[in-house]
């Protein structure tokens, strides 16, 4: 026996090392072999020259029985096909359905992200419940709508933040014009230690200019005892 026989030999018995014939005839050896998976599986090797792949397939038929018989690297069902010079003679077969991996779950579309709350460009803090009379103390009415203010903006930084503070027509123009920039620099003040951020803030008071309303009545009065906030963004 020559040197290259003896190593093919060798190699022969190598491989089959491990595996259970299962079925032979005079054109085939069928042997049991484990998958990576774990499952049952086959492998056929079809001998003669002229015999193709057709021994295989009816080795497989033979041992699978009335179940289907299965290629492992395609999981096409082995049929009986035309005599071909490149057809295998090896073919290794699971019998049965092919076991098919289970398709991984399709994951749940993120919700859309949640519009930021719109900011308001202005506010206006008018009317008696926002200070007390003659006084430039924030009530908590007043305090309350700056809050929410401050948290619509809590993640812009303005531009600027402008605050303009108004009185009525009652009092002398100059104890008017002294209380509205108190009122003015109260909101301002409120504004930034609670954490309004802008790149400039200003303050000023009006006293009795600009009117919204009537001063003849004291509904008009209310209104024009004001505080208004004006806000610009970057844009």
């Amino acid at each position: 026996m020559s040197k290259k026989l003896v190593i093919a030999s060798l190699l022969s018995i190598g491989v089959m090392a491990g595996c259970t014939t299962v079925a032979q005839g005079p054109k085939f050896n069928v042997y049991q072999i484990q998958t990576a998976n774990g499952t049952k599986a086959y492998r056929a090797e079809c001998h003669g020259v002229f015999e193709g792949v057709a021994a295989c397939v009816e080795a497989a038929q033979r041992v699978c029985g009335d179940q289907p018989a299965y290629k492992l690297d395609t999981m096409e069902r082995l049929r009986a096909i035309s005599e071909d010079a490149n057809d295998p003679r090896i073919v290794t077969f699971q019998c049965g359905a092919p076991q098919v991996a289970a398709a991984a779950p399709v994951a749940a579309p993120e919700p859309a992200p949640q519009p930021a709350p719109e900011v308001p460009r202005q506010i206006n803090l008018s009317g008696d419940a926002n200070f007390a009379t003659d006084k430039a103390t924030l009530t908590p009415k007043a305090t309350g709508t700056l809050d929410q203010f401050i948290q619509a903006g809590q993640n812009v930084t303005f531009k600027s933040v402008q605050i303009a503070g108004y009185t009525d027509s009652t009092g002398s123009a100059a104890h008017n014009q002294q209380l509205s920039e108190r009122r003015a620099q109260a909101v301002l003040s409120y504004l930034k230690s609670h954490g309004l951020r802008s790149q400039n803030f200003s303050a000023q008071g009006f006293g009795a200019a600009n009117p919204v309303a009537s001063n003849a009545t004291s509904a008009g009065r209310a209104q024009n005892r004001r505080v208004e906030v004006r806000v610009s963004t970057q844009q």
